[in-house]
């Protein structure tokens, strides 16, 4: 697998976030400037971008969910730019909600998103050890993407139709899907 490095996004990093957000999400689907500042202010150990030859490639933001059972997830919990302070939890958190995670689409379809993806998982994983599965919503046009987190050994867990709000299209269903993380 390619090796990418990971670092905290601090708020200098806002500029480089938003051009990634804007090449890989279309603007129905974008999170603001604030969302992200306020990501990096609560949590920079889960605002990562990730690096490939000294050139910022990718971006994957988390949250930390204290979840009591494996029950029913909500879709309010999942709203584009809801604050990361309702749900966000440092010291019970045992769920890693991956809030958002974007790669520079010049590098689409060539092996990329699985390190991106599985680089984040790992680092926060060792870092919090109390963390015991990964959440994450996706769109279900985005095919791609989901073979990328089906691969990683995430599952479907519910629904949401309608979900998302694309400009000047239909609104597209949810998807969330869940994965245990392994320890070594």
């Amino acid at each position: 697998m390619r090796s990418l490095n990971f670092k905290a996004a601090t708020l200098a990093d806002l500029d480089r976030i938003m051009e990634l957000e804007a090449a890989g999400f279309d603007p129905g689907h974008w999170e603001t400037r604030q969302v992200y500042a306020q990501r990096i202010e609560v949590f920079p150990e889960g605002s990562l971008l990730a690096f490939h030859e000294g050139e910022s490639i990718g971006c994957v933001f988390c949250e930390m969910w204290h979840e009591t059972s494996d029950g029913p997830v909500q879709a309010e919990h999942f709203t584009l730019g809801h604050d990361i302070l309702e749900r966000h939890d440092p010291v019970h958190g045992n769920t890693l909600y991956i809030a958002s995670m974007v790669l520079d689409p010049a590098l689409h379809g060539r092996g990329w998103s699985q390190p991106l993806l599985q680089g984040c998982l790992a680092q926060l994983a060792s870092a919090y050890p109390r963390l015991r599965s990964a959440l994450l919503l996706v769109n279900t046009n985005w095919t791609a993407a989901r073979r990328t987190y089906t691969a990683a050994g995430f599952q479907e867990v519910a629904q949401f139709p309608g979900f998302f709000q694309p400009r000047a299209r239909p609104a597209e269903d949810g998807i969330v899907m869940r994965s245990l993380l392994l320890r070594p």
